[in-house]
């Protein structure tokens, strides 16, 4: 198992936990807190999947996902946020992220819905 994830989240404690927790399943994890830092990080290394805060510094998790959108299709967005609506859950699914949590994320089923996202993938990397 070599995927790469990226977690973009500014809140340090949440970070370091999501970053332990998905390390021990066998990913290899970096972490960023803030939009500009992802933004950096996306361009220098394919990573898998990224799973991102709605509310960050600068610009949204949602506006960082339409701006990669185009330029990686393949990298997959997970979409966290303590401030979960109906309407936040559709934009980040139009903006095309696979999946969205709401905060406080349980270690299990942040390691499910990585999977799942990253198993959705896979038939996609052997054509």
């Amino acid at each position: 198992m070599n995927e790469k994830l990226l977690i973009v989240e500014d809140e340090e404690t949440l970070c370091e936990s999501l970053k332990r927790v998905l390390s021990r399943e066998g990913y290899s994890v970096d972490s960023v807190s803030n939009a500009e830092e992802a933004f950096d990080a996306l361009e220098k290394k394919n990573y898998d999947l990224a799973l991102t805060d709605i509310i960050l510094p600068g610009i949204t998790g949602i506006e960082l996902i339409k701006r990669f959108r185009g330029k990686k299709p393949e990298l997959l967005f997970v979409v966290m946020t303590a401030y979960a609506s109906l309407e936040t859950a559709v934009e980040a699914l139009r903006a095309g992220a696979y999946d969205y949590i709401v905060k406080p994320v349980m270690h299990e089923e942040i390691r499910q819905v990585v999977r799942n996202a990253l198993d959705h993938k896979s038939p996609r990397k052997e054509d």
